[in-house]
């Protein structure tokens, strides 16, 4: 499992440079200015969700399937990787938009990385299983649905989290606080469920 861990990181490496100094400028401004960070942190979910779904097209394009079969347990270890993986992304997530929330002095930024952290752990649940069962490319339309009605929805929970801060300071909600927990055990669910659609498979 380390081994595919790896290849997934090597893999999304190549975007990190870009994206650090794009999200840097989101910093700045942040800091020196009156902007919202509310758009930078939902851009941060889409770029965790677009680099974990990314990694489908990678193993289609690259047959990295066929040389999982060809090593013993090897697409069940590419499973394991890739939640491992999921669960790096979303910490990371989670940090950065904690940080630029304090550099912005909102005092929300609680508040949003919990419920970004938990619709990110509720998609990804959704999102990898169907993955594994159609593939990268007749499940790609399907992801692009549901990325197009989450980003509303959390863009508009957001902004009302924003809005509440700033007329009450901060509060989290008890059933915000529970749902990054929510979301971890709807991902141990289908992770579960992930390994079984590519047990069969191999069947």
């Amino acid at each position: 499992m380390k081994g595919f861990l790896k290849r997934d990181y090597y893999l999304m490496s190549g975007n990190l440079k870009f994206y650090a100094l794009f999200m840097a400028c989101f910093g700045i401004l942040a800091v020196f200015t009156d902007f919202n960070t509310s758009f930078f942190a939902l851009y941060v979910l889409l770029f965790g969700i677009s680099s974990v779904l990314g990694l489908f097209s990678y193993d289609d394009f690259n047959h990295w399937t066929a040389y999982g079969s060809a090593v013993p347990s090897g697409r069940m270890a590419m499973v394991d990787a890739r939640y491992l993986f999921t669960l790096l992304v979303a910490v990371g997530m989670t940090v950065m938009q904690i940080l630029l929330g304090l550099l912005g002095g909102e005092g929300a930024q609680l508040s949003m990385a919990a419920v970004y952290g938990g619709v990110f752990f509720l998609y990804a649940a959704i999102a990898l299983p169907v993955s594994y069962h159609f593939g990268g490319a007749k499940s790609r339309t399907v992801m692009i649905v549901l990325v197009a009605l989450m980003a509303g929805v959390v863009g508009m929970g957001g902004s009302i989290l924003n809005i509440a801060s700033a007329t009450r300071g901060l509060r989290l909600p008890p059933m915000t606080s529970l749902l990054p927990l929510v979301g971890l055990a709807a991902l141990a669910l289908s992770w579960r469920v992930s390994l079984g659609i590519v047990g069969r498979k191999e069947l």
